[in-house]
Parts: structure tokens; sequence; C-alpha cells
């Protein structure tokens, strides 16, 4: 069923409280200059993507900076890692943590040798249950700017203990970045999708604070029905920001 265009992307007591970001397009005009959107390592299929998931306002949004360090949380084959190991320089680290799909990210960073990269691998599901809070008890406290994850949030299994770890490696002041595949409410699992209300409820509950909420990878011709994988690039995405 299409989503009416009518129908709220959040309940009225959640907008009550949301902040709308608006970047400021100076900001954004920064990352569309620092981005090779054509480097060494990206494919065709990244570039398709470029175009829906905006990946310079993106990082404007979400406040991505040179010398950050930053946790791309459930990588895949590392699309959003190698934006970001751009946007951070020379100076900064990414990263890609919990990292399910060794073999593509292997295949697409083996060759490129960057210096400000790692990798932490850990196979699904259990990546996205109890060994993820093991592994994440693990680093130390208040060690990374901004932790960010794309289409995976609603895979957790244990949202609440996942982000009680990811609170404490952030830093004062740190970025919790959330993008999913929208649905109307609760949890849609066959379909991988997540309602914005549970994410930042389940975000709130943790001790985080909403920071920014953007409607640049909304749209509202998605056919709720069918999962990512169908939709693919149509998608419609919540795009979050928490504040720790």
């Amino acid at each position: 069923m299409l989503r009416p265009a009518h129908r709220s992307i959040v309940s009225t007591s959640i907008l009550a409280f949301l902040l709308v970001a608006a970047q400021p397009v100076a900001t954004y005009r920064v990352f569309a200059a620092s981005l090779d959107l054509n480097a060494k390592g990206r494919t065709d299929t990244d570039k398709d993507r470029d175009s829906y998931n905006k990946p310079a306002e993106l990082f404007a949004f979400w406040g991505v900076k040179e010398g950050m360090k930053v946790m791309d949380l459930f990588p895949g084959n590392g699309y959003l890692t190698l934006l970001l190991s751009q946007a951070i320089g020379p100076k900064g680290r990414v990263v890609g943590f919990a990292s399910y799909d060794h073999e593509a990210f292997d295949k697409r960073f083996k060759p490129l040798g960057l210096a400000n990269l790692e990798e932490f691998v850990m196979p699904e599901p259990q990546g996205f249950g109890g060994d993820l809070t093991k592994a994440l008890s693990k680093l130390p406290a208040g060690s990374f700017d901004a932790v960010l994850t794309i289409r995976n949030y609603h895979d957790l299994q244990n949202p609440a203990e996942a982000l009680a770890e990811i609170k404490r490696i952030l830093k004062a002041g740190g970025t919790l970045g959330i993008i999913d595949s929208r649905t109307t409410s609760g949890r849609d699992v066959e379909n991988h999708r997540i309602a914005d209300d549970v994410i930042i409820r389940e975000v709130q509950q943790a001790g985080f604070s909403l920071s920014g909420i953007s409607q640049m990878l909304s749209n509202p011709k998605d056919d709720y029905s069918k999962g990512y994988w169908d939709a693919r690039w149509i998608v419609d995405q919540s795009c979050l920001r928490f504040t720790r």
C-alpha cells in the first residue's frame, strides 16, 4: 500500500519537540567540494546511491568534520566508510565496526591502503545481538566523536544494551546519526523497516538528546509493503541526529 500524502511521519507529540535541522548552505558546499565521488574504490552503484543518499548534505547534517574519530556501525560493503575517510582526512580515523560483509569490504579497501581506516569484523546475526554489546564494551570510554549507521538500527536485537555502550564510547557532545527505512508504526521485521518514533523513543530512553531531524531522504511515494532490497533506492528513510 502506498503511503497517503497526509500521513504523519512521526506522531504529533513527537513533532512538538523535534528540532527540524536545516544546515547552512556554506557547510554543505564545504563537503560538496571535499568529497571525491569519482575516487578510486567507488563503483557505479555507489554513484547511483549518491543521488539518493546525498552524502555531502548528510555529512553536513551530522556535523562530520576533519580530524574526527568516527564509527561506521555495520558498514556493509563500505559505501559510507570510504566517504567518511575522505571527510575526516589524514588526521581523523574511521572504524568500520561490526563489519558483517568482510569480503566485499576488503575487496573495496585492500587495494586502497588507507591509513585512516580500520575494520572490526563481526558476522551476522551475532553482530546484531550480544556479541555487539560485548565488543563495544571493550572500547575505551569517550573515544569516538560520532557513531553513524545506515539502515541497520532496525536489526538490533538488544537496542537498550547497545545504545548504553554507544553512549559510553562517545565523547560528551558526540553524535549518534541514524538512517533507517521507514514504516508507519513499530518494527516491520519482514521488510526491515522501523518507525521514526520507535527509534527516537529508544535512543532518548538511553540518555541521548534528539538534536536534529531531516527530511532530505524522505520519499512519500515509497511502498511500505516492500523491503529495502525490493524498493532499493526509492525507500523512504528517517534521518536523525542525536547528541550524547
